[in-house]
């Protein structure tokens, strides 16, 4: 835990290998795949399949825990209450926990939890539909800042190629460390741009199907970032 947190704190590009069904369970993932796993348990539910994978899995690689909010990309159109006991049951395998900012005033007892145990704390924001302006994004990055949260997570619609330049000019001396991605035709060429800026969290997908739109195999993602950096 140490270690990933200094990489955070340091900027370095680290892999994250998102899993968002069970056939992904299924693949073998090498040490060499990703620097850390995403658990998307909004999508996989709490089955003993699943608590097996992190179980064997977080001998590996440090696990991220994601139940993600109706409104920005979750599935199953979960409650926070239904989200908050998952990601709690769920708190002993994992290394990071990613919440909405959205979330933080209904879910501040887990919030809590997760610091008090060391994880590092993730708190995110999605938009599907449009590029946020500059001055939108550094008060979102604030917000996270003042919550407690240890790494900035923004991922948004990316509608022309004058859009990235929003992701180049927010990791200009963030307050904290940051991940962003863009999202749509763009999104893959965007979160090189990001890696090459210092976006700590570059996430990939394990097995065959993307977890958010414009994702890249974790494999491929790995060794362009490696290719370009």
């Amino acid at each position: 835990m140490e270690n990933l947190s200094t990489a955070i704190q340091s900027h370095q590009p680290l892999v994250v290998g998102s899993v968002g069904n069970h056939r992904a369970l299924k693949l073998p993932i090498e040490a060499s795949d990703c620097d850390l796993v995403e658990l998307r348990l909004d999508t996989l539910g709490t089955g003993p399949d699943i608590r097996q994978f992190a179980e064997n899995q977080r001998a590996s690689h440090p696990l991220l825990l994601t139940a993600r909010h109706p409104d920005e990309g979750g599935s199953h159109d979960l409650s926070s209450l239904q989200r908050a006991k998952i990601l709690t049951d769920f708190l002993p395998l994992g290394s990071l926990l990613d919440l909405e900012l959205r979330s933080l005033p209904e879910m501040g007892v887990l919030w809590e939890e997760a610091r008090d145990r060391g994880l590092i704390r993730i708190s995110s924001w999605h938009d599907f539909e449009r590029c946020p302006s500059q001055s939108e994004l550094r008060e979102t990055i604030a917000a996270m800042a003042e919550a407690g949260a240890s790494v900035a997570k923004c991922a948004f619609w990316l509608g022309c190629p004058a859009d990235l330049q929003r992701i180049a000019e927010s990791l200009e001396n963030p307050p904290l460390p940051l991940a962003l991605m863009g999202m749509g035709p763009l999104a893959p060429s965007s979160r090189l741009l990001a890696a090459h800026f210092g976006s700590v969290l570059n996430y990939g997908y394990l097995g065959e199907d993307p977890t958010a739109p414009g994702q890249w195999p974790v494999r491929l993602l790995r060794e362009a970032i490696s290719i370009s950096s």
